[in-house]
């Protein structure tokens, strides 16, 4: 855990996971702002959440932290789909592709957005185009909300955090001389989405059917584990070498990765060069060197000071500026302008 006394009057973003809470206390919330304290909980270790939560916001026993939130629905939806349909007929033409997918749209809050510039699709103008549909299950927003609330926080804006790493993503790549696509791969227990992110926005997002817990059940049986839980820890170790035996391990996300990484570059033409592995708000390490060393592909790499620097957002001191990396991209996004007109430098 990793916290400083704070100013008063600070503005809030909190990124919320399963795992872990990570919190912003900021001068402004838009730039330009100041970055003046930052809190990280290990929710699996720590026990008294809500202090520590309210102790950060300087609330009282029974207030609350109020802020703009970033969170991760297990069962988030992250689907780029093209419109195909007749005119008056896009609804239904996206519920028919999501029912396909076994989803049922009823239990569902969706968006459409431009795969380009991630704002509002007016579906009856994208007819023939690609729009990104995102949503999450009514049942989970609920469950956030009130996990949210029971430790302290006040969500005054919820946003999947997904879409934001989506677009400081793009952002990076359109600023670089060497624009390849990347591959963002974000695991969760049971799936895991796949996303390739150009410099035009989202060129194809789909689901995988296979999760940490396929993952674990594989390198269980390949090292034969007593269960599960201590293939879990094995995977998420910083120390455990995994290289030598990751092809096994990954054997049927690498199927179809490679399924998808061809189907993509057949159709476009162009070719994925990077890729970026999260679970949980964690770097897979290991997983990201031995996908790119199995699929030919390099580990993007991004300078968050210089970043932010460039929206005018910085840190009160340099040691707060080392705390975040990569991994922090998600919550970030809540304070930078990811308008088109941003990407112009």
């Amino acid at each position: 855990m990793i916290s400083t006394k704070k100013k008063k009057k600070s503005s809030y973003i909190v990124e919320f996971r399963p795992t872990a809470i990570r919190a912003l206390s900021m001068s402004s919330i838009s730039a330009p702002a100041v970055i003046e304290d930052i809190l990280e909980i290990d929710v699996l270790r720590e026990k008294k959440v809500p202090s520590l939560v309210r102790s950060f916001a300087g609330a009282k026993t029974s207030g609350y932290l109020q802020a703009s939130c970033s969170v991760y629905p297990e069962k988030r939806i992250i689907r780029n789909i093209m419109l195909d349909s007749a005119k008056g007929k896009e609804g239904e033409f996206i519920i028919a592709q999501l029912k396909e997918e076994g989803l049922d749209p009823d239990e569902y809050a969706i968006n459409c957005l431009s795969s380009e510039n991630g704002e509002e699709a007016d579906l009856l103008a994208f007819n023939k185009k690609n729009v990104l549909v995102c949503g999450a299950k009514h049942d989970e927003i609920v469950e956030v909300q009130n996990k949210l609330v029971s430790i302290g926080v006040y969500p005054n804006r919820l946003e999947i955090g997904t879409i934001g790493t989506i677009g400081i993503l793009k952002r990076v790549i359109r600023t670089r001389e060497e624009k390849s696509p990347v591959l963002f791969l974000e695991m969760e227990s049971e799936s895991t989405n796949a996303i390739i992110v150009g410099s035009k926005g989202v060129e194809m997002a789909r689901r995988i059917d296979c999760g940490a817990r396929q993952l674990a059940g594989a390198l269980k049986e390949e090292m034969n584990l007593k269960d599960e839980a201590a293939a879990e820890k094995i995977l998420l170790s910083k120390d455990f070498d995994l290289g030598p035996i990751a092809p096994k391990i990954l054997r049927r996300l690498l199927r179809e990765l490679q399924s998808s990484i061809g189907f993509y570059e057949v159709q476009t033409g162009h070719s994925v060069g990077r890729v970026h592995c999260l679970k949980q708000g964690s770097k897979l390490g290991w997983m990201e060197y031995s996908i790119c060393d199995l699929l030919s592909l390099t580990s993007i790499d991004v300078d968050l000071v210089e970043l932010l620097q460039k929206h005018e957002i910085t840190f009160r001191t340099e040691e707060l500026a080392k705390t975040v990396d990569i991994t922090w991209v998600g919550l970030l996004a809540l304070v930078l302008d990811l308008e088109e007109e941003a990407y112009a430098s």
